[in-house]
């Protein structure tokens, strides 16, 4: 029973860094032409856009700042994963994380 407890406990902390880590964690993501670059946050909320002044198709701007974030996204998503089987140490958890960070 006891060990059981200190599982849950050290859990408990290795969470609480895996917090940390994950808020602090920025990704970014570019348009496949490199003319639009975004940066979200380990949460996946977009912290940035930035638009190089030489795109001249302004009528293609919102796919392409879709295509960045998208890919800043599945960035910021494989970290998340791969941080949470650090602490789990691969074990699935009935619920999802990130509704609690």
């Amino acid at each position: 029973m006891f060990n059981m407890l200190q599982q849950l406990k050290d859990m408990k902390s290795k969470i609480s860094d895996f917090k940390k880590i994950i808020e602090n964690a920025a990704f970014f993501g570019k348009s496949s032409d490199g003319k639009v670059q975004v940066k979200v946050s380990g949460k996946g909320i977009l912290l940035n856009v930035d638009i190089s002044e030489s795109l001249s198709n302004r009528e293609n701007i919102n796919l392409d700042i879709l295509e960045a974030y998208n890919n800043a996204k599945s960035e910021a998503d494989d970290f998340y994963n791969n941080e949470m089987n650090k602490v789990t140490g691969g074990m699935q958890l009935p619920f999802d994380m990130k509704s609690f960070l």
